[in-house]
Protein backbone atom coordinates (compact mmCIF):
# COMPACT_ATOMS: atom_id res chain seq x y z
CA UNK A 1 0.00 0.00 0.00
CA UNK A 2 1.37 3.36 -0.99
CA UNK A 3 0.90 6.26 1.45
CA UNK A 4 -2.71 7.43 1.46
CA UNK A 5 -2.80 10.26 -1.04
CA UNK A 6 -5.78 11.84 -2.72
CA UNK A 7 -6.23 15.02 -4.66
CA UNK A 8 -9.02 16.69 -2.70
CA UNK A 9 -9.46 19.28 -5.43
CA UNK A 10 -10.17 16.67 -8.08
CA UNK A 11 -13.73 16.20 -9.29
CA UNK A 12 -12.99 12.74 -10.64
CA UNK A 13 -15.18 10.00 -9.22
CA UNK A 14 -13.49 6.98 -7.62
CA UNK A 15 -13.26 4.05 -10.01
CA UNK A 16 -13.31 1.21 -7.45
CA UNK A 17 -14.60 0.40 -3.99
CA UNK A 18 -11.05 0.63 -2.65
CA UNK A 19 -10.77 4.12 -4.13
CA UNK A 20 -14.08 5.03 -2.45
CA UNK A 21 -12.80 3.72 0.88
CA UNK A 22 -9.49 5.55 0.47
CA UNK A 23 -11.28 8.80 -0.34
CA UNK A 24 -13.60 8.41 2.67
CA UNK A 25 -10.68 7.78 5.01
CA UNK A 26 -8.86 10.79 3.59
CA UNK A 27 -11.87 12.94 4.41
CA UNK A 28 -12.07 11.54 7.93
CA UNK A 29 -15.32 9.68 7.21
CA UNK A 30 -14.44 6.48 9.02
CA UNK A 31 -17.92 4.97 8.89
CA UNK A 32 -18.14 5.49 5.14
CA UNK A 33 -14.69 3.97 4.75
CA UNK A 34 -15.73 0.80 6.58
CA UNK A 35 -18.98 0.65 4.64
CA UNK A 36 -17.05 0.73 1.38
CA UNK A 37 -14.63 -1.92 2.61
CA UNK A 38 -17.48 -4.17 3.73
CA UNK A 39 -19.04 -3.98 0.29
CA UNK A 40 -15.90 -5.00 -1.56
CA UNK A 41 -15.73 -8.26 -3.48
CA UNK A 42 -13.74 -9.62 -6.37
CA UNK A 43 -10.65 -7.74 -5.23
CA UNK A 44 -7.22 -8.33 -6.61
CA UNK A 45 -4.51 -9.47 -4.22
CA UNK A 46 -3.10 -5.94 -4.03
CA UNK A 47 -6.52 -4.45 -3.31
CA UNK A 48 -7.14 -6.99 -0.56
CA UNK A 49 -3.90 -5.99 1.13
CA UNK A 50 -4.79 -2.30 0.86
CA UNK A 51 -8.25 -3.03 2.27
CA UNK A 52 -6.67 -4.71 5.30
CA UNK A 53 -4.40 -1.72 5.94
CA UNK A 54 -7.25 0.75 5.56
CA UNK A 55 -9.39 -1.23 7.99
CA UNK A 56 -6.50 -1.37 10.46
CA UNK A 57 -6.15 2.41 10.29
CA UNK A 58 -9.85 2.86 11.01
CA UNK A 59 -9.64 0.48 13.98
CA UNK A 60 -6.71 2.47 15.39
CA UNK A 61 -8.60 5.75 14.95
CA UNK A 62 -11.48 4.19 16.87
CA UNK A 63 -9.20 2.94 19.66
CA UNK A 64 -9.99 -0.71 18.85
CA UNK A 65 -6.39 -1.76 19.35
CA UNK A 66 -6.95 -5.45 20.04
CA UNK A 67 -9.10 -5.75 16.93
CA UNK A 68 -6.33 -4.14 14.89
CA UNK A 69 -3.80 -6.59 16.32
CA UNK A 70 -6.06 -9.54 15.54
CA UNK A 71 -6.54 -8.28 11.98
CA UNK A 72 -2.86 -7.66 11.22
CA UNK A 73 -0.98 -10.41 13.04
CA UNK A 74 -1.94 -13.32 10.73
CA UNK A 75 -1.26 -11.39 7.53
CA UNK A 76 2.00 -9.59 8.34
CA UNK A 77 4.12 -12.03 6.29
CA UNK A 78 1.88 -11.60 3.23
CA UNK A 79 2.81 -8.01 2.41
CA UNK A 80 5.36 -8.10 -0.36
CA UNK A 81 6.21 -4.51 -1.31
CA UNK A 82 8.40 -2.38 0.93
CA UNK A 83 5.73 0.29 1.46
CA UNK A 84 3.01 -2.24 2.28
CA UNK A 85 5.20 -4.28 4.60
CA UNK A 86 6.47 -1.21 6.48
CA UNK A 87 2.94 0.19 6.82
CA UNK A 88 1.59 -3.10 8.16
CA UNK A 89 4.43 -3.48 10.67
CA UNK A 90 4.00 0.15 11.77
CA UNK A 91 0.26 -0.20 12.36
CA UNK A 92 0.78 -3.48 14.19
CA UNK A 93 3.52 -2.02 16.40
CA UNK A 94 1.51 0.99 17.56
CA UNK A 95 -1.58 -1.17 18.08
CA UNK A 96 0.47 -3.38 20.41
CA UNK A 97 1.82 -0.33 22.28
CA UNK A 98 -1.58 1.30 22.64
CA UNK A 99 -3.17 -2.00 23.55
CA UNK A 100 -1.14 -2.06 26.77
CA UNK A 101 2.20 -3.65 25.84
CA UNK A 102 4.16 -0.43 25.54
CA UNK A 103 7.66 -1.93 25.71
CA UNK A 104 6.90 -4.62 23.15
CA UNK A 105 5.21 -2.18 20.79
CA UNK A 106 8.10 0.26 21.12
CA UNK A 107 10.58 -2.50 20.34
CA UNK A 108 8.62 -3.42 17.21
CA UNK A 109 8.57 0.20 16.05
CA UNK A 110 12.26 0.73 16.75
CA UNK A 111 13.12 -2.43 14.81
CA UNK A 112 11.02 -1.14 11.93
CA UNK A 113 12.67 2.26 12.11
CA UNK A 114 16.11 0.69 11.87
CA UNK A 115 15.01 -1.51 8.97
CA UNK A 116 13.49 1.48 7.16
CA UNK A 117 16.93 3.05 6.84
CA UNK A 118 17.87 0.17 4.56
CA UNK A 119 14.51 -0.58 2.97
CA UNK A 120 13.85 3.12 2.18
CA UNK A 121 10.05 3.19 2.08
CA UNK A 122 8.19 6.26 0.85
CA UNK A 123 9.18 9.42 2.83
CA UNK A 124 5.61 9.78 4.10
CA UNK A 125 5.75 6.29 5.59
CA UNK A 126 9.12 7.04 7.20
CA UNK A 127 7.66 10.20 8.75
CA UNK A 128 4.67 8.24 10.04
CA UNK A 129 6.93 5.56 11.53
CA UNK A 130 8.84 8.32 13.34
CA UNK A 131 5.58 9.79 14.66
CA UNK A 132 4.21 6.52 16.02
CA UNK A 133 7.58 5.72 17.56
CA UNK A 134 7.44 9.13 19.25
CA UNK A 135 3.96 8.31 20.49
CA UNK A 136 5.13 5.01 21.96
CA UNK A 137 7.90 6.86 23.77
CA UNK A 138 5.22 9.24 25.06
CA UNK A 139 3.31 6.30 26.52
CA UNK A 140 6.54 5.34 28.27
CA UNK A 141 6.96 8.97 29.45
CA UNK A 142 10.40 9.16 27.82
CA UNK A 143 10.13 12.81 26.85
CA UNK A 144 13.60 13.20 25.34
CA UNK A 145 13.09 10.33 22.90
CA UNK A 146 9.54 11.51 22.21
CA UNK A 147 10.82 14.90 21.11
CA UNK A 148 13.64 13.45 19.01
CA UNK A 149 11.27 11.24 17.02
CA UNK A 150 8.55 13.90 16.82
CA UNK A 151 10.99 16.38 15.29
CA UNK A 152 11.95 13.80 12.64
CA UNK A 153 8.27 13.22 11.86
CA UNK A 154 7.50 16.93 11.70
CA UNK A 155 10.42 17.64 9.41
CA UNK A 156 9.02 15.11 6.95
CA UNK A 157 6.36 17.70 5.99
CA UNK A 158 3.94 14.84 5.42
CA UNK A 159 0.66 16.71 5.62
CA UNK A 160 -1.31 15.91 8.78
CA UNK A 161 1.51 13.73 10.16
CA UNK A 162 3.53 16.90 10.77
CA UNK A 163 0.59 18.38 12.66
CA UNK A 164 0.32 15.27 14.83
CA UNK A 165 4.02 15.50 15.58
CA UNK A 166 3.78 19.17 16.54
CA UNK A 167 0.83 18.32 18.76
CA UNK A 168 2.88 15.66 20.49
CA UNK A 169 5.59 18.24 21.13
CA UNK A 170 2.89 20.36 22.75
CA UNK A 171 2.03 17.53 25.11
CA UNK A 172 5.67 17.10 26.06
CA UNK A 173 5.97 20.83 26.77
CA UNK A 174 2.89 20.62 29.00
CA UNK A 175 4.19 17.51 30.76
CA UNK A 176 7.35 19.47 31.54
CA UNK A 177 5.19 22.32 32.91
CA UNK A 178 6.08 24.71 30.07
CA UNK A 179 2.50 25.79 29.52
CA UNK A 180 3.08 28.94 27.43
CA UNK A 181 5.18 26.88 25.02
CA UNK A 182 2.48 24.21 24.92
CA UNK A 183 -0.20 26.77 24.09
CA UNK A 184 1.96 28.23 21.34
CA UNK A 185 2.52 24.77 19.80
CA UNK A 186 -1.16 23.84 19.91
CA UNK A 187 -2.16 27.13 18.32
CA UNK A 188 0.40 26.58 15.57
CA UNK A 189 -0.85 23.01 15.08
CA UNK A 190 -4.44 24.20 14.69
CA UNK A 191 -3.43 26.77 12.09
CA UNK A 192 -1.34 24.20 10.22
CA UNK A 193 -4.12 21.62 10.31
CA UNK A 194 -6.47 23.72 8.19
CA UNK A 195 -3.80 23.82 5.47
CA UNK A 196 -3.61 20.02 5.32
CA UNK A 197 -5.38 17.91 2.70
CA UNK A 198 -6.24 14.98 4.98
CA UNK A 199 -9.02 15.49 7.54
CA UNK A 200 -9.06 14.07 11.07
CA UNK A 201 -11.85 15.50 13.22
CA UNK A 202 -10.58 13.68 16.30
CA UNK A 203 -7.18 15.33 15.93
CA UNK A 204 -8.49 18.85 15.35
CA UNK A 205 -10.90 18.46 18.26
CA UNK A 206 -8.07 17.33 20.48
CA UNK A 207 -5.92 20.30 19.49
CA UNK A 208 -8.77 22.76 20.06
CA UNK A 209 -9.43 21.22 23.47
CA UNK A 210 -5.81 21.75 24.47
CA UNK A 211 -5.97 25.37 23.34
CA UNK A 212 -9.03 26.03 25.50
CA UNK A 213 -7.36 24.22 28.41
CA UNK A 214 -4.22 26.33 28.36
CA UNK A 215 -5.99 29.57 27.53
CA UNK A 216 -7.97 29.05 30.72
CA UNK A 217 -4.95 28.01 32.77
CA UNK A 218 -2.81 30.94 31.59
CA UNK A 219 -5.51 33.62 31.24
CA UNK A 220 -4.01 36.97 32.21
CA UNK A 221 -3.49 40.48 30.95
CA UNK A 222 -1.03 39.09 28.39
CA UNK A 223 -2.72 35.79 27.47
CA UNK A 224 -6.07 36.20 25.76
CA UNK A 225 -8.71 33.58 25.13
CA UNK A 226 -10.16 32.71 21.74
CA UNK A 227 -13.49 31.70 23.28
CA UNK A 228 -15.35 34.75 21.98
CA UNK A 229 -14.32 34.60 18.33
CA UNK A 230 -17.08 34.94 15.71
CA UNK A 231 -18.48 31.64 14.35
CA UNK A 232 -16.39 31.76 11.20
CA UNK A 233 -13.22 31.93 13.27
CA UNK A 234 -14.17 29.39 15.92
CA UNK A 235 -11.48 26.92 16.95
CA UNK A 236 -13.53 24.04 15.52
CA UNK A 237 -16.46 24.65 13.14
CA UNK A 238 -19.74 22.92 13.89
CA UNK A 239 -19.51 21.00 10.62
CA UNK A 240 -16.60 18.96 11.99
CA UNK A 241 -19.10 16.30 12.98
CA UNK A 242 -16.45 13.75 13.91
CA UNK A 243 -15.13 15.76 16.86
CA UNK A 244 -15.90 13.65 19.95
CA UNK A 245 -18.78 15.10 21.95
CA UNK A 246 -16.73 14.92 25.16
CA UNK A 247 -14.22 17.33 23.61
CA UNK A 248 -16.97 19.83 22.79
CA UNK A 249 -18.44 19.37 26.27
CA UNK A 250 -15.12 20.22 27.94
CA UNK A 251 -14.40 23.13 25.62
CA UNK A 252 -17.80 24.63 26.40
CA UNK A 253 -17.10 24.43 30.14
CA UNK A 254 -13.60 25.88 29.82
CA UNK A 255 -14.94 28.69 27.66
CA UNK A 256 -17.58 29.33 30.31
CA UNK A 257 -14.79 29.91 32.83
CA UNK A 258 -13.01 32.19 30.36
CA UNK A 259 -16.19 34.24 30.09
CA UNK A 260 -16.42 34.24 33.88
CA UNK A 261 -12.90 35.67 34.05
CA UNK A 262 -14.08 38.36 31.62
CA UNK A 263 -17.02 39.08 33.91
CA UNK A 264 -19.49 37.99 31.21
CA UNK A 265 -22.05 36.27 33.44
CA UNK A 266 -24.69 35.60 30.77
CA UNK A 267 -22.21 34.13 28.29
CA UNK A 268 -20.63 32.01 31.02
CA UNK A 269 -24.00 30.59 32.05
CA UNK A 270 -24.92 29.89 28.44
CA UNK A 271 -21.70 28.01 27.72
CA UNK A 272 -21.83 25.88 30.86
CA UNK A 273 -25.48 25.04 30.07
CA UNK A 274 -24.35 23.93 26.63
CA UNK A 275 -21.70 21.77 28.27
CA UNK A 276 -24.30 19.89 30.30
CA UNK A 277 -26.53 19.41 27.27
CA UNK A 278 -23.66 17.64 25.50
CA UNK A 279 -23.01 15.13 28.29
CA UNK A 280 -23.10 11.61 26.78
CA UNK A 281 -23.01 9.72 30.09
CA UNK A 282 -24.01 10.27 33.71
CA UNK A 283 -20.35 10.61 34.70
CA UNK A 284 -19.84 13.46 32.25
CA UNK A 285 -23.15 14.99 33.33
CA UNK A 286 -21.87 15.07 36.92
CA UNK A 287 -18.75 16.84 35.62
CA UNK A 288 -20.86 19.43 33.79
CA UNK A 289 -23.33 19.93 36.66
CA UNK A 290 -20.49 20.51 39.11
CA UNK A 291 -19.08 23.17 36.79
CA UNK A 292 -22.53 24.80 36.58
CA UNK A 293 -22.64 24.89 40.37
CA UNK A 294 -19.16 26.38 40.66
CA UNK A 295 -19.79 29.10 38.08
CA UNK A 296 -23.13 29.99 39.66
CA UNK A 297 -21.44 30.28 43.03
CA UNK A 298 -18.62 32.35 41.55
CA UNK A 299 -21.19 34.93 40.47
CA UNK A 300 -22.98 34.84 43.82
CA UNK A 301 -26.05 32.85 42.76
CA UNK A 302 -25.79 30.62 45.80
CA UNK A 303 -29.26 29.08 45.62
CA UNK A 304 -28.79 28.12 41.98
CA UNK A 305 -25.37 26.73 42.80
CA UNK A 306 -26.92 24.67 45.59
CA UNK A 307 -29.39 23.04 43.18
CA UNK A 308 -26.73 22.14 40.61
CA UNK A 309 -24.36 20.80 43.27
CA UNK A 310 -27.14 18.72 44.79
CA UNK A 311 -28.04 17.31 41.37
CA UNK A 312 -24.41 16.44 40.73
CA UNK A 313 -24.08 14.72 44.10
CA UNK A 314 -27.27 12.69 43.64
CA UNK A 315 -26.36 11.63 40.11
CA UNK A 316 -22.81 10.70 41.13
CA UNK A 317 -24.20 7.96 43.37
CA UNK A 318 -25.37 6.06 40.27
CA UNK A 319 -21.96 6.08 38.56
CA UNK A 320 -19.34 3.34 38.78
CA UNK A 321 -16.41 5.72 38.97
CA UNK A 322 -13.79 2.97 39.01
CA UNK A 323 -15.00 1.98 35.55
CA UNK A 324 -14.06 5.41 34.16
CA UNK A 325 -10.62 5.87 32.64
CA UNK A 326 -11.15 9.24 30.98
CA UNK A 327 -11.19 12.58 32.75
CA UNK A 328 -14.88 12.52 33.62
CA UNK A 329 -13.91 11.15 37.04
CA UNK A 330 -12.74 14.66 37.93
CA UNK A 331 -16.47 15.35 38.22
CA UNK A 332 -16.35 13.79 41.69
CA UNK A 333 -13.64 16.23 42.71
CA UNK A 334 -15.51 19.19 41.26
CA UNK A 335 -18.67 18.05 43.03
CA UNK A 336 -16.81 18.07 46.34
CA UNK A 337 -15.58 21.59 45.60
CA UNK A 338 -19.09 22.77 44.73
CA UNK A 339 -20.57 21.18 47.86
CA UNK A 340 -17.92 22.88 50.01
CA UNK A 341 -19.57 26.16 48.98
CA UNK A 342 -23.24 25.12 49.01
CA UNK A 343 -23.60 22.15 51.38
CA UNK A 344 -20.39 21.91 53.44
CA UNK A 345 -21.53 18.90 55.44
CA UNK A 346 -21.71 16.79 52.26
CA UNK A 347 -18.38 17.83 50.72
CA UNK A 348 -16.27 15.37 52.68
CA UNK A 349 -18.30 12.38 51.48
CA UNK A 350 -17.84 13.33 47.81
CA UNK A 351 -14.13 13.89 48.30
CA UNK A 352 -13.83 10.57 50.12
CA UNK A 353 -15.36 8.75 47.17
CA UNK A 354 -12.80 10.36 44.89
CA UNK A 355 -9.93 9.45 47.21
CA UNK A 356 -11.14 5.84 47.37
CA UNK A 357 -10.92 5.28 43.62
CA UNK A 358 -8.66 2.33 42.84
CA UNK A 359 -8.49 2.68 39.06
CA UNK A 360 -6.50 5.41 37.33
CA UNK A 361 -6.89 7.74 34.38
CA UNK A 362 -5.71 6.14 31.15
CA UNK A 363 -1.93 6.26 30.87
CA UNK A 364 -2.05 7.91 27.45
CA UNK A 365 -3.73 10.98 28.96
CA UNK A 366 -1.58 13.86 30.11
CA UNK A 367 -3.80 14.26 33.17
CA UNK A 368 -2.72 10.80 34.32
CA UNK A 369 0.18 12.48 36.11
CA UNK A 370 -0.14 16.24 35.90
CA UNK A 371 0.64 18.94 38.44
CA UNK A 372 -2.56 20.80 37.58
CA UNK A 373 -4.61 17.86 38.82
CA UNK A 374 -2.51 17.87 41.97
CA UNK A 375 -3.35 21.57 42.36
CA UNK A 376 -7.07 20.84 42.13
CA UNK A 377 -6.85 17.89 44.50
CA UNK A 378 -4.88 19.90 47.05
CA UNK A 379 -7.28 22.83 46.70
CA UNK A 380 -10.36 20.72 47.38
CA UNK A 381 -8.67 18.91 50.26
CA UNK A 382 -7.94 22.33 51.75
CA UNK A 383 -11.57 23.42 51.45
CA UNK A 384 -12.82 20.22 53.08
CA UNK A 385 -10.17 20.33 55.81
CA UNK A 386 -11.29 23.83 56.76
CA UNK A 387 -14.91 22.67 56.93
CA UNK A 388 -13.84 19.87 59.25
CA UNK A 389 -12.02 22.29 61.55
CA UNK A 390 -8.47 21.46 60.46
CA UNK A 391 -7.55 25.07 59.76
CA UNK A 392 -3.79 24.52 59.80
CA UNK A 393 -4.05 21.69 57.27
CA UNK A 394 -6.30 23.83 55.10
CA UNK A 395 -3.98 26.83 55.28
CA UNK A 396 -0.99 24.70 54.31
CA UNK A 397 -2.91 23.26 51.35
CA UNK A 398 -3.85 26.74 50.09
CA UNK A 399 -0.23 27.86 50.52
CA UNK A 400 1.02 24.93 48.43
CA UNK A 401 -1.56 25.69 45.76
CA UNK A 402 -0.54 29.34 45.67
CA UNK A 403 3.18 28.61 45.48
CA UNK A 404 2.74 26.11 42.66
CA UNK A 405 0.18 28.09 40.68
CA UNK A 406 2.25 31.29 40.88
CA UNK A 407 5.37 29.43 39.74
CA UNK A 408 3.56 28.01 36.72
CA UNK A 409 1.87 31.29 35.76
CA UNK A 410 -1.63 30.09 36.67
CA UNK A 411 -2.57 33.51 37.98
CA UNK A 412 -6.29 33.22 38.59
CA UNK A 413 -5.78 30.05 40.59
CA UNK A 414 -3.02 31.82 42.51
CA UNK A 415 -5.40 34.71 43.26
CA UNK A 416 -8.07 32.29 44.50
CA UNK A 417 -5.57 30.65 46.81
CA UNK A 418 -4.48 34.02 48.21
CA UNK A 419 -8.07 34.87 49.10
CA UNK A 420 -8.47 31.57 50.95
CA UNK A 421 -5.16 32.09 52.75
CA UNK A 422 -6.50 35.39 54.00
CA UNK A 423 -9.80 33.92 55.17
CA UNK A 424 -8.29 30.85 56.89
CA UNK A 425 -7.36 31.97 60.40
CA UNK A 426 -4.58 30.11 62.19
CA UNK A 427 -2.34 31.19 65.04
CA UNK A 428 0.88 31.07 63.02
CA UNK A 429 -0.48 32.96 60.03
CA UNK A 430 1.30 36.23 59.24
CA UNK A 431 -0.66 39.24 60.52
CA UNK A 432 -2.09 41.85 58.21
CA UNK A 433 -3.73 41.75 54.82
CA UNK A 434 -0.69 40.86 52.73
CA UNK A 435 -2.45 37.91 51.08
CA UNK A 436 -5.57 39.88 50.28
CA UNK A 437 -3.51 42.76 48.96
CA UNK A 438 -1.52 40.42 46.70
CA UNK A 439 -4.78 38.89 45.45
CA UNK A 440 -6.32 42.30 44.76
CA UNK A 441 -3.28 43.46 42.83
CA UNK A 442 -3.25 40.25 40.76
CA UNK A 443 -6.94 40.59 39.98
CA UNK A 444 -6.72 44.30 39.24
CA UNK A 445 -3.86 43.76 36.78
CA UNK A 446 -5.28 40.70 35.04
CA UNK A 447 -8.99 40.10 35.73
CA UNK A 448 -10.51 43.43 36.80
CA UNK A 449 -14.05 42.51 35.71
CA UNK A 450 -14.00 38.85 36.72
CA UNK A 451 -15.85 36.83 39.34
CA UNK A 452 -12.67 37.21 41.41
CA UNK A 453 -13.22 40.97 41.48
CA UNK A 454 -16.71 40.25 42.73
CA UNK A 455 -15.29 38.07 45.49
CA UNK A 456 -12.97 40.85 46.63
CA UNK A 457 -15.81 43.35 46.38
CA UNK A 458 -15.42 46.84 47.75
CA UNK A 459 -12.31 46.02 49.73
CA UNK A 460 -10.23 45.98 46.55
CA UNK A 461 -10.65 49.76 46.36
CA UNK A 462 -8.43 50.04 49.42
CA UNK A 463 -5.40 49.37 47.21
CA UNK A 464 -6.15 52.11 44.67
CA UNK A 465 -7.89 54.81 46.73
CA UNK A 466 -5.63 57.88 47.12
CA UNK A 467 -6.23 58.10 50.87
CA UNK A 468 -6.35 54.40 51.70
CA UNK A 469 -3.07 53.69 49.92
CA UNK A 470 -1.28 55.99 52.39
CA UNK A 471 -2.22 53.71 55.30
CA UNK A 472 0.31 51.32 56.74
CA UNK A 473 -0.70 47.63 57.09
CA UNK A 474 -1.81 47.74 60.74
CA UNK A 475 -4.29 50.64 60.51
CA UNK A 476 -5.53 49.14 57.25
CA UNK A 477 -6.20 45.82 58.99
CA UNK A 478 -8.06 47.58 61.79
CA UNK A 479 -10.17 49.42 59.20
CA UNK A 480 -11.03 46.14 57.54
CA UNK A 481 -12.39 44.74 60.79
CA UNK A 482 -14.37 47.91 61.48
CA UNK A 483 -15.94 47.52 58.06
CA UNK A 484 -16.82 43.94 58.99
CA UNK A 485 -18.83 45.33 61.96
CA UNK A 486 -16.39 44.28 64.69
CA UNK A 487 -15.89 46.29 67.86
CA UNK A 488 -12.54 47.59 69.10
CA UNK A 489 -12.55 44.89 71.78
CA UNK A 490 -13.18 42.14 69.22
CA UNK A 491 -10.45 43.48 66.95
CA UNK A 492 -7.96 43.60 69.82
CA UNK A 493 -8.73 39.99 70.70
CA UNK A 494 -8.53 38.87 67.10
CA UNK A 495 -5.19 40.59 66.45
CA UNK A 496 -3.71 39.78 69.84
CA UNK A 497 -2.97 43.40 70.79
CA UNK A 498 -4.33 45.78 73.41
CA UNK A 499 -7.43 47.94 73.04
CA UNK A 500 -5.21 50.97 73.66
CA UNK A 501 -3.19 50.10 70.56
CA UNK A 502 -6.40 49.68 68.59
CA UNK A 503 -7.41 53.16 69.75
CA UNK A 504 -4.11 54.57 68.44
CA UNK A 505 -4.68 52.94 65.05
CA UNK A 506 -8.23 54.27 65.03
CA UNK A 507 -6.98 57.82 65.56
CA UNK A 508 -4.64 57.31 62.61
CA UNK A 509 -7.65 56.33 60.50
CA UNK A 510 -9.61 59.38 61.66
CA UNK A 511 -6.78 61.68 60.63
CA UNK A 512 -6.34 60.00 57.25
CA UNK A 513 -10.02 60.29 56.33
CA UNK A 514 -10.57 63.66 58.09
CA UNK A 515 -13.32 62.35 60.37
CA UNK A 516 -13.92 62.33 64.12
CA UNK A 517 -15.88 59.17 64.83
CA UNK A 518 -16.16 55.56 63.81
CA UNK A 519 -19.55 56.23 62.25
CA UNK A 520 -18.13 59.05 60.12
CA UNK A 521 -15.25 56.75 59.15
CA UNK A 522 -17.64 54.08 57.88
CA UNK A 523 -19.64 56.65 55.92
CA UNK A 524 -16.46 58.11 54.41
CA UNK A 525 -15.35 54.64 53.32
CA UNK A 526 -18.75 53.88 51.83
CA UNK A 527 -18.68 57.13 49.87
CA UNK A 528 -15.26 56.18 48.50
CA UNK A 529 -16.41 52.68 47.50
CA UNK A 530 -14.44 50.93 50.24
CA UNK A 531 -16.03 48.06 52.10
CA UNK A 532 -15.48 44.71 53.73
CA UNK A 533 -14.40 41.81 51.48
CA UNK A 534 -17.48 39.94 52.65
CA UNK A 535 -20.06 42.59 51.75
CA UNK A 536 -20.85 41.36 48.26
CA UNK A 537 -21.19 37.76 49.32
CA UNK A 538 -23.51 38.84 52.13
CA UNK A 539 -25.76 41.08 50.08
CA UNK A 540 -25.81 39.16 46.83
CA UNK A 541 -25.52 42.36 44.85
CA UNK A 542 -25.61 41.55 41.12
CA UNK A 543 -23.08 44.12 39.97
CA UNK A 544 -20.05 44.49 42.24
CA UNK A 545 -17.70 47.37 41.51
CA UNK A 546 -14.98 46.94 38.93
CA UNK A 547 -11.47 47.18 40.28
CA UNK A 548 -9.92 48.14 36.96
CA UNK A 549 -9.00 51.57 38.29
CA UNK A 550 -10.43 55.03 38.35
CA UNK A 551 -11.51 54.84 34.68
CA UNK A 552 -12.66 51.22 34.78
CA UNK A 553 -10.37 50.21 31.92
CA UNK A 554 -10.47 46.61 30.77
CA UNK A 555 -7.51 44.29 30.91
CA UNK A 556 -5.36 43.72 27.88
CA UNK A 557 -6.10 40.88 25.51
CA UNK A 558 -8.25 38.97 26.04
CA UNK A 559 0.99 15.73 44.56
CA UNK A 560 -0.69 13.61 45.63
CA UNK A 561 1.04 13.21 42.31
CA UNK A 562 -0.72 10.03 41.23
CA UNK A 563 -3.77 11.84 40.07
CA UNK A 564 -2.68 15.24 39.45
CA UNK A 565 -6.61 21.66 36.42
CA UNK A 566 -9.72 22.26 36.73
CA UNK A 567 -9.22 20.06 33.71
CA UNK A 568 -6.32 19.32 31.50
CA UNK A 569 -5.06 17.67 28.38
CA UNK A 570 -6.86 14.86 26.68
CA UNK A 571 -5.66 11.69 25.01
CA UNK A 572 -2.86 12.31 22.53
CA UNK A 573 -3.55 10.87 19.11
Amino acid sequence: MQPIQFNAASDALPTSTIAVARKAFFRGELGACLEALDSTNSLSAGERREAILLRARVLLRRYQFNDAIALLTPVLPTFGSVDEACTARMLHGIAVARGGEVERGLALLNDLGNAARTLEPHPTIRAEIAYWTAFAYWLKRDYRSTLECAVVAEEGHADVISVRAATLRGYVAAANERYPEALKLFRWALEAYWKCRERDDDLVGRIALQISTYELALRSATVAGTHDMPPGLARVPDDCVGVPVTFRLQMAAFDAWLYALDGERRAAYDMVRRSENLAPTNAWRVWALANRALISNAFGDVDIAYVFAKNAAELSADVDWNATCDEERIGLLLTAEALSRTDPASAGEALGRYDDLTSEIDHSLLLHDDVRLWILETWVHGLVARIEGAATTAWQAFKEVYDTAKRLGLLWQAAQALIELDTTLIATRPRGDAYLQAAALLVRANFPHSFLARRLGWWARIYSDPIATTLSPKPREVLRHYLSARSAKEIASLLGISEHTIKDYTETLFRAFSVHSKEQLLVACYERGIGSPSWWDATGEPNPPSIAGEKGEKSSPKRRRRKATRRAASDVA
